[in-house]
């Protein structure tokens, strides 16, 4: 691309350095940038603090940080599209005992916004502050995302849920930067840069979580949604207590919200969550694992070989350590993912993952998909999602005697 013509690019401005520095770095390649902030949540003033991690800064100072930069400053609003993306699919994932990744949603919600004014500001393409690299396939013509040379700031993850169609408007900025060299070059903008990069993305990364989350389910779904019901040990059998809600829980909760107090044992997580019927089920965190996945809705490059199986590597999470593992296609989007090594973790069904031809720099994204279900070959070889109860594994005992019995043993 000729870098001296002057062209038009809006740069989705959050106030952070990130898109500062894209901002800038446009301008300084003789481009001709137009910042625009993307604003949702205008309900939402009472979760300020929940939500605030999504959230670009005011809008005050993002014009006031264009103007240092001079460049036009203009903000639009994307409530309803981010309410159809990000708020209603994380309440249904609260109601119903599964995962989401607010963070893919919200991405895909601003860039298709930036998009969306193209036309109208007479843009050639859309910029942010993302880290990573949208390269074309010079026999195929199909574009690819590569993690970027960052890989502490990678955000491939993210971005692989994008469509061709919208890859083709993008363009970022900082993608062969490290984040050193990002910080260096902020330093030549004076303004007060107040956004906290680190603690927004790990807020981000704990969304799901977090306990003020309950009550924002609440604001937007029926009592009837939010079924009360007992909670179990799922290995004994055995009645913990009851509870006030199946929103209030998550796989992996460490805390247990009660109607009253209970002694709980501290090894104990939530472990299954069934929605139907209210119940919740703890198991302890040691005897949950993992060695293979099923997976849905997965995105890829339409030239993909999906007729063998193909060693791949697969990110559970962004920016985390990825996983050598063999993929095996299945029909209308579907994938069986068996991991080299049992991982001692557990992963809720809707949790979303990315598979990379290859760890490092420069790995290319093979697709993205939502995982429908974890589950490992027990001793008999058959599949199964969670391990066995007391009963089970008793049952199990006396068939071995039976067995040996049998043997003369």
């Amino acid at each position: 691309m000729n870098k001296k013509t002057g062209q038009i690019y809006i740069v989705g401005m959050d106030g952070g350095i990130d898109s500062a520095v894209a901002a800038y770095l446009l301008k300084k390649q003789g481009h001709s940038p137009i910042g625009v902030a993307v604003t949702y949540h205008e309900d939402d003033g009472d979760f300020k603090e929940l939500i605030s991690p999504f959230l670009p800064d005011e809008l005050d100072r993002i014009k006031q940080l264009c103007q240092i930069l001079e460049i036009p400053f203009y903000a639009t609003n994307a409530s309803e599209l981010y309410f159809e993306e990000v708020v209603e699919k994380t309440v249904s994932a609260r109601l119903t005992g599964n995962s989401f990744v607010p963070n893919v949603g919200k991405v895909s919600v601003i860039l298709k916004t930036l998009i969306s004014k193209m036309t109208g500001l007479s843009a050639v393409k859309v910029s942010t502050g993302h880290y990573a690299k949208v390269l074309r396939n010079q026999t195929t013509g199909q574009l690819n995302v590569y993690v970027a040379n960052d890989i502490a700031e990678d955000d491939s993850f993210y971005i692989s849920s994008l469509s061709s169609e919208v890859l083709e408007n993008i363009y970022f900025p900082l993608s062969e930067l490290k984040e050193e060299e990002v910080l260096k070059i902020s330093k030549l903008i004076p303004f007060d840069f107040k956004l906290d990069k680190k603690q927004r993305r790990l807020d981000r990364h704990n969304f799901m979580n977090s306990e003020g989350l309950a009550k924002f389910v609440e604001k937007y779904s029926a009592t009837s949604l939010r079924k009360e019901g007992q909670v179990y040990n799922f290995f004994d059998g055995s009645t913990i207590g009851e509870h006030l809600g199946i929103h209030q829980f998550f796989r992996g909760q460490k805390k247990i919200p009660l109607k009253s107090k209970a002694q709980i044992d501290k090894e104990l997580v939530v472990s299954r969550i069934v929605p139907a019927n209210g119940m919740i089920f703890l198991d302890k965190e040691s005897r949950l694992y993992f060695t293979h996945l099923y997976v849905s809705n997965f995105i890829c490059d339409k030239n993909l070989n999906r007729s063998v199986p193909m060693i791949a590597n697969i990110m559970l999470g962004a920016r985390k350590q990825m996983h050598s593992c063999e993929v095996f296609f299945k029909n209308n989007g579907t994938l069986f993912i068996k991991l080299k090594e049992e991982l001692k973790d557990f992963i809720s069904r809707g949790a979303y993952i990315v598979l990379y031809n290859k760890i490092g720099v420069g790995a290319r994204v093979i697709g993205g998909g939502i995982v429908r279900y974890s589950a490992f070959y027990d001793e008999n070889e058959e599949l199964a999602q969670y391990p066995k109860t007391k009963d089970q594994e008793d049952n199990e005992e006396d068939k071995n005697k039976q067995k040996k019995k049998d043997l003369g043993f």
